[in-house]
């Protein structure tokens, strides 16, 4: 067998999400028939992140194994030419057996962005979360700097994801503003479904009412779902990256320099 990784991009708003479905398409299923044509074989494949209906991905990882072999460039060539282009397939790797894209993932990274304006902008239609109220950027960042550092995120999931354990560790938030538009970029050890849009939600809940920072641990001791904000939409999130261990990696030059921690 033949192991291998490869790094897309999509957008989200077409799909029911990367994890495949039975009823609905979902990125993981284009994927996965394209790769029936090349290889002429079923081909399962396992990703990263699984993001939601209408999430985007700037950098997806996935794995997969094949009992043929094809250099990185024609899987690269291969598959663009055959799929959507709204999926896009911009490198691919030979890994080792024990490389897995799920679950050898060291941390991710999601970006939200936010178009904080009093009219929506049609050229950014479901790739922003258009925000009329005014955001105080030191406000805000005083907010999510309260989600840093491990904590218990029972507040901040949706209720089935309550058997997992809850436990996550957000190792930093950053953000940027150019033009009205907020740019936050969250790094995690993982993350639990819906986790950032309830923590985007509810920090802009408690810029719209003027609440305290502090009410963010209050939320979080809680460990009741509803305490916290709203779920916003998914059109503003981004999968941005993952980051590996290069001891999982072996074969040409193995992750990207800028996907390895």
């Amino acid at each position: 067998m033949y192991y291998k990784a490869c790094i897309c991009s999509y957008c989200g708003e077409n799909y029911a999400g990367w994890q495949r479905q039975k009823n609905a398409t979902a990125v993981q299923n284009v994927i996965e028939n394209a790769l029936f044509r090349i290889y002429s074989e079923n081909i399962i494949t396992y990703g990263s992140g699984r993001t939601d209906s209408g999430v985007h991905a700037l950098a997806q990882v996935f794995s997969f194994k094949a009992s043929k072999y094809y250099d990185n460039k024609t899987i690269i060539r291969g598959l663009n030419s055959i799929m959507p282009k709204d999926i896009v397939i911009f490198d691919a790797l030979d890994v080792n057996s024990s490389f897995h894209a799920g679950k050898s993932v060291v941390s991710k990274s999601y970006e939200y962005k936010i178009l904080n304006t009093e009219y929506q902008n049609p050229f950014l239609l479901n790739k922003v979360l258009h925000f009329r109220h005014h955001i105080d950027k030191d406000m805000l960042n005083n907010i999510l700097q309260k989600f840093t550092g491990t904590h218990d995120f029972t507040s901040f999931c949706v209720k089935r994801t309550k058997k997992e354990n809850t436990l996550r560790t957000i190792n930093y938030i950053s953000i940027e503003e150019y033009n009205k538009e907020f740019l936050i970029t969250i790094n995690a050890n993982g993350f639990l479904h819906n986790m950032i849009r309830i923590i985007i939600g509810t920090a802009l809940n408690m810029i719209k009412n003027n609440i305290s920072s502090d009410k963010v641990n209050e939320i979080l001791l809680s460990k009741n779902r509803k305490s916290a904000g709203p779920t916003i939409t998914a059109c503003g999130l981004y999968q941005k990256a993952a980051f590996y261990s290069s001891s999982n990696i072996s074969g040409l030059g193995g992750i990207p320099e800028k996907y390895l921690i």
